[in-house]
């Protein structure tokens, strides 16, 4: 079968590249693997152009050397905002979460890949083949603390914390098994710490800026 790849996807993985040029490509991916081709994965080519060529609409990029928090919330906010080349059939997943269908938040990601190695990008079903720039390759917004969010660590109290330990219960059920009491202790420290070692940041316990922005909260 003749496929291409969306032209809304070459843009924005060319932004991701200049953006962050020595970033590992490892768990890059676009065309569907033999995984994929029993179902309708948006890495398959079933979607055809007006020529009948199949069309990749997904991207993955690998989240080693880039802030992959930002970017998959910077996408979500392109996609609420209303942009074309994510609206209608568009959706991001990272770190077990996926996009709600407006874009308006984000929802546990229940799939047997967690990707917590790559970022999912799904394009329009209908844009995809819309060019512009991204607002990647230039700089962009950079990663900005979440507002409103405290940092949290060993003896935090309060909404937060049971915020915090819901969402990990909820988002990763194979090792965050807490009690939702609001007190950050030493099952919350150790779960924390655990996050952080999957995502690449500093094993401290403390939930900061950077370890929200990995969660996926802004």
């Amino acid at each position: 079968m003749a496929w291409r790849l969306a032209n809304a996807l070459v843009d924005l993985r060319n932004e991701v590249n200049i953006r962050w040029p020595s970033r590992d490509r490892a768990s890059d991916g676009t065309i569907g693997d033999a995984a994929h081709a029993s179902r309708s994965s948006d890495h398959n080519p079933w979607v055809k152009d007006a020529l009948g060529v199949g069309v990749v609409r997904a991207l993955d990029v690998d989240v080693d050397g880039i802030d992959s928090g930002w970017l998959a919330e910077y996408l979500r906010q392109r996609g609420r905002n209303g942009d074309l080349r994510l609206t209608g059939g568009g959706y991001v997943i990272l770190n077990r979460r996926i996009t709600n269908n407006d874009f308006s938040g984000w929802h546990a990601y229940t799939g047997s890949n967690p990707h917590t190695s790559h970022l999912h990008v799904s394009f329009s079903r209908t844009r995809y083949d819309d060019r512009g720039s991204w607002g990647i390759a230039g700089g962009g917004p950079g990663p900005t603390p979440p507002s409103g969010r405290p940092t949290l660590k060993a003896g935090s109290t309060g909404p937060a914390v049971t915020e915090l330990q819901s969402f990990l219960n909820r988002v990763y059920p194979a090792y965050s098994k807490l009690a939702v009491d609001g007190v950050f202790g030493a099952k919350t420290t150790a779960v924390v710490k655990e996050f952080q070692r999957r995502t690449g940041l500093a094993a401290d316990g403390i939930v900061g800026p950077q370890t929200w922005t990995k969660l996926g909260f802004r």
